[in-house]
C-alpha cells in the first residue's frame, strides 16, 4: 500500500469519527494547527520519520505538543498512527483530512504569489473573483515573491493563472524572437 493510500485511509477514519461524534468543526481546527505545526518544523517531521527515535520518545513529544491543544479524538488519532508505526504519515494524513473536508464543504485552496503585499480590500476582491471563477469557496494563502516584478501568480488546484509582469515580459520576448522583421 502506498504512503498516500495509507494517509487517505487514516484521514477517512478520522473524518468519519469526527462526523459521528459531531466534532468536525473542532477537528478541522485541530487539523489546521497540526498542518501549521508540521509545515513550520522540518525538524519535527524528521523526528517522526526517523527509525532511530524510539516510540516512547515520539509519544512524549506528541503528548507535550498536542495533548492539551487538540480534541481527544484528534489526539487519539495521532497516538493510533504512532501505535501502528505510521507516524511518518502524520503530515500526509493531516493534508488528506483537509482535502476530504474541503471536498465536502466545496472549498478550494488558492495560493497567491504576489510581487507586493495585498491590502485587505485587494485580497477580498481576489477571493470574490476566484469564487466566481471556480464556483467554490476559496481559502487563500498569500506569499510575497519580489522576483515577479509586479502582478501575481495564482494557483487553484491544478490551474495556474500567471498575471505577473515577469511572465508578460517573457511572453513579449518570445513573440519578438519568433517574429521575423522584414526591412522596409
Amino acid at each position: 500500500m502506498t504512503p498516500l493510500t495509507v494517509a487517505r485511509r487514516y484521514a477517512q477514519a478520522l473524518y468519519q469519527e469526527a462526523e459521528r461524534e459531531g466534532k468536525t468543526t473542532q477537528v478541522d481546527e485541530d487539523v489546521a494547527l497540526l498542518l501549521e505545526t508540521f509545515e513550520g518544523s522540518r525538524q519535527l517531521v524528521s523526528l517522526f520519520e526517523s527509525p532511530i527515535v524510539s516510540r516512547e520518545r515520539k509519544e512524549a513529544v506528541i503528548r507535550k505538543l498536542f495533548e492539551a491543544r487538540v480534541q481527544p479524538l484528534t489526539f487519539r488519532f495521532l497516538l493510533l498512527l504512532l501505535e501502528k508505526n505510521r507516524e511518518d504519515a502524520f503530515p500526509a494524513a493531516v493534508r488528506a483530512y483537509r482535502a476530504l473536508r474541503d471536498e465536502h464543504l466545496n472549498i478550494a485552496e488558492a495560493t497567491v504569489r504576489a510581487a507586493l503585499p495585498l491590502s485587505k480590500d485587494e485580497e477580498a476582491k481576489l477571493v470574490r473573483s476566484l469564487e466566481q471563477m471556480t464556483g467554490k469557496r476559496i481559502r487563500i494563502r498569500i506569499e510575497q515573491d519580489e522576483s515577479l516584478i509586479g502582478g501575481a501568480v495564482i494557483r487553484v488546484g491544478d490551474t495556474v493563472y500567471d498575471g505577473s509582469v515577469r511572465h508578460q515580459l517573457e511572453t513579449l520576448r518570445e513573440r519578438m524572437e519568433r517574429t521575423v522583421m522584414v526591412p522596409s
